[in-house]
């Protein structure tokens, strides 16, 4: 009932892209340990750069799937339990290593819709990111720090547990409203934990905001054509990076995070071209694609890493 934004990098649909990172600046520069102590978050880079020192494209790859069960309707209004989960992973990073990381998500939780007019969807969401095992065991292997990464000393990855509350307007089946609110569970992100005290009492709630829209066109004998724009808001970004040693390709050595309850939000943005590839409404629908992504990079691990790319190639989804 309420479906996947076209413009979502969690988008459940089975996509496969080649991306055109805009400049070496847009790529990852380290991995970084996690540790918390009473001080708070603080970031260690290893140099991913001593190791893998070419190339600005890879290659992006989605599959997923959504399940309802247990639909009842009561005239225009209809419910429905929905299961859904999907991941999306980089392939050939730097013309070296085969996975850069992947990231995971599940969503258990209720749809509802309205006529032909309205969506609502609400449950709980989770999701994870992982870095690839062959880059970590690269800079294990030649530049180990306080123990092995892979057993005694593993780089923390970002996971995040929230609840979720969407709601989508249709008009005319040619555009598409829609937002998502999601709570971070009881003020936490966890591994690591941006939080505090202070920043709990300030109403910090570990939120983040999704809105879009999306514009379909029909086209006659071929299918819709679409324009999707796509923009999530962290609250996270409350929590401001201070950086110190090395810089490479725009990100620190080293980080601390301070809490400040002015800073902005964090925003991220896609904006997305999509031809369906059948005239049909509803169903599995092929498209081909194109995408500009603004913000941080698309692997959870690699958060702090920030730029654009361009993505073109194909999907098959709803």
């Amino acid at each position: 009932m309420h479906l996947p934004y076209l413009a979502d990098p969690f988008n459940t649909d089975l996509a496969l892209g080649y991306m055109y990172l805009s400049s070496d600046e847009a790529r990852p520069a380290y991995l970084y340990k996690v540790t918390n102590d009473s001080n708070g978050i603080e970031y260690t880079g290893l140099e991913i750069d001593k190791y893998y020192t070419d190339g600005t494209n890879m290659i992006m790859m989605r599959a997923g799937s959504s399940v309802p069960f247990a639909r009842i309707g009561i005239g225009p209004l209809a419910f429905e339990a929905n299961i859904r989960g999907g991941f999306r992973a980089f392939f050939f990073a730097y013309r070296g290593t085969d996975l850069l990381g992947f990231d995971g998500t599940y969503y258990i939780g209720m749809n509802a819709k309205l006529g032909n007019l309205l969506t609502f969807s609400c449950g709980k969401k989770h999701h994870s990111g992982h870095i690839g095992d062959e880059i970590i065991a690269t800079i294990d292997r030649k530049d180990p720090v306080d123990g092995s990464l892979l057993h005694d000393q593993q780089i923390d990855y970002v996971r995040q547990d929230p609840l979720t509350f969407a709601l989508s307007l249709n008009a005319m089946n040619l555009l598409r409203v829609y937002g998502e609110l999601r709570l971070g569970d009881t003020a936490r992100i966890f591994k690591p934990k941006f939080i505090n005290d202070e920043a709990v009492a300030d109403g910090y709630r570990a939120r983040e905001l999704e809105v879009g829209a999306e514009l379909s066109l029909p086209v006659p004998h071929v299918g819709d054509f679409t324009v999707a724009f796509d923009m999530t808001l962290h609250e996270m970004g409350k929590f401001v990076p201070r950086g110190s040693g090395a810089v490479i390709n725009g990100e620190h050595e080293r980080y601390t995070f301070t809490y400040d309850k002015d800073a902005p939000w964090e925003t991220e943005f896609r904006i997305v071209l999509a031809q369906s590839l059948t005239t049909r409404k509803e169903g599995l629908k092929a498209r081909i694609m194109a995408t500009y992504h603004r913000g941080r990079f698309p692997l959870f691990a690699f958060h702090m890493s920030k730029g654009s790319f361009i993505s073109v190639g194909g999907s098959v989804g709803f």
